[in-house]
């Protein structure tokens, strides 16, 4: 569907305004809650991206977007103009956080994509080196982080490759839901995301989500945006 104009509906989830990604994301009405990630088969959310119309939506909203399917970093999403947005006076049912852990499966995850989630189950902080930078956290799906492959085998070996496999079931990115680079001097005066004397972001520390995110996928990696 890639370059195909498309013209679909739904609820305003998240909005990101600010901070470079410009864009927001539209779900079904009425979906979510409890699911099950094995049986269920198709995202019911999409990402928009539009420079044009972010500052005039809000979550909660309910939406008719028009625009060209396009790929970015690998994350799909719809291109909308200035013309390509109307907010809808009919009612919409709201959605519900899908209830689910991390998916283990590719598959799986992308059958969430861009959906509005609250996730379940444990997780602890794997890694912090790219807070600072980009206001990223590696999460991971448990209670212990993820361990470099080849700390449990050589390289190539079948122990280092089934690690790698772990790595990539449980691991996922908390984002900032924005493109700042926090290590640009122009940038130095905004505050880091997530970080304070209270939550030092420590590898090993467990991770208590207050509110939904958005799962995404962009950069070659999966992330959880904030809403």
């Amino acid at each position: 569907m890639v370059g195909q104009a498309v013209t679909t509906r739904g609820v305003v989830t998240a909005v990101y305004a600010t901070g470079g990604l410009n864009g927001y994301h539209v779900q079904t009405p009425g979906t979510g809650g409890e699911l099950d990630p094995g049986a269920h088969d198709a995202s019911e959310a999409i990402v928009v991206h539009s420079p044009d119309t972010v500052g005039t939506v809000r979550p909660g909203q309910h939406v008719e977007v028009t625009g060209a399917v396009v790929e970015y970093h690998g994350q799909t999403r719809i291109s909308v103009r200035a013309d390509g947005l109307r907010v809808l006076d009919e009612p919409a049912e709201a959605v519900k956080p899908a209830v689910v852990g991390c998916p283990a499966e590719e598959a799986e995850r992308e059958d969430l994509e861009g959906m509005l989630l609250d996730p379940a189950g444990e997780f602890v902080i794997t890694d912090n080196y790219d807070l600072n930078r980009y206001g990223e956290i590696g999460l991971a799906a448990g209670t212990t982080p993820l361990v470099q492959p080849t700390a449990v085998g050589a390289p190539g070996s079948p122990e280092a490759a089934a690690q790698a496999a772990e790595n990539e079931a449980r691991g996922v990115l908390l984002d900032d839901g924005a493109t700042t680079d926090y290590g640009n001097v122009a940038n130095a005066a905004i505050p880091l995301p997530y970080l304070s004397r209270e939550t030092p972001m420590r590898i090993g520390a467990p991770v208590d989500f207050v509110a939904p995110v958005v799962l995404s996928y962009s950069f070659d990696a999966w992330r959880l945006q904030p809403t």
